[in-house]
């Protein structure tokens, strides 16, 4: 599986799941407002439900919050699996997307796949590709 059809289809899982789970976001009053409506109107929350706060300036109501946690738990598991058999694609992609041949940095690059691929293979990556990219 290529790399975008990795990260579109975990972006897919993601929205789907935080939808199943009734969360929203909100910024303000007018936003948080619009989202209870929204809930109660999906059956998502009831007179008396209670709402946990999540990253981000996320709401989800408290009795799917184990069924959220659960989801992202799994989703992520998969979505190291799937990353890890497209490691230079995802690397390259990434090194591109954050002009790391450009400005010589790859932290960002490290931090986003953290826990999946190491800095020597990062840098790996990169080091075979600089030359091609400043042609």
């Amino acid at each position: 599986m290529t790399y975008k059809k990795i990260k579109d289809k975990h972006a897919k899982a993601y929205n789907d799941l935080m939808e199943q789970s009734g969360v929203f976001w909100a910024f303000n009053n007018d936003q948080f407002k619009e989202g209870i409506k929204k809930l109660e109107k999906s059956g998502h929350l009831k007179k008396g439900d209670k709402l946990v706060r999540i990253p981000a300036g996320g709401l989800c109501p408290k009795h799917n919050i184990n069924i959220l946690l659960k989801g992202i738990k799994q989703a992520n598991k998969t979505k190291t699996k799937e990353l890890k058999e497209a490691k230079k694609e995802a690397i390259l992609y990434e090194l591109n997307n954050y002009e790391c041949f450009y400005t010589g940095e790859i932290d960002d690059v490290v931090d986003i796949f953290k826990g999946i691929y190491t800095f020597a293979d990062i840098k790996k990556v990169y080091n075979a590709n600089y030359q091609e990219a400043n042609l």
